[in-house]
Order: structure tokens, then sequence, then C-alpha cells
């Protein structure tokens, strides 16, 4: 299964979002900015790429929304 990327600047979001996920048997792979998902996905194949992006909406120097137009 391909794992769901996580973005949020705040840590305890992060790991309450990829323990409960985890906990479901669910792969994840957490990001602290939209730059660093970006690279990721730059680099990412189809099998190990994401299969669902969730990403916080405010972050300091990115924003969910506009992550999700250069995702788009």
């Amino acid at each position: 299964m391909k794992p769901i990327w996580i973005v949020d600047d705040d840590q305890s979001i992060r790991f309450v979002l990829e323990k409960a996920l985890l906990r479901e048997g669910l792969p994840t792979r957490s990001f602290t900015h939209p730059r660093e998902l970006l690279a990721a996905l730059d680099v990412a194949t189809e099998a190990d790429g994401p299969q669902i992006m969730v990403s916080d909406i405010r972050m300091p120097g990115g924003s969910g929304l506009d992550l999700l137009e250069k995702v788009h």
C-alpha cells in the first residue's frame, strides 16, 4: 500500500496523525514544510509516491493551499 504523506509544521499534530494512521495499518511519511514534500514528490516513483496527501493550511513560509495548487 502506498503511504499517506503528511505535511504540518506542528510536530504534535504530525505525531497524532501518524499514530492514528499506523494503528490502522496505514503507512505514513511526514514532512515539516511544503517544500520538503515537493522535493520528495519530484523524486518519487509511481510505486513509492503518496496515495493521499494531508496538509496543514497555515505554515510558516508556505500554505497548504499553495501546495495544493503546485501539486495539482
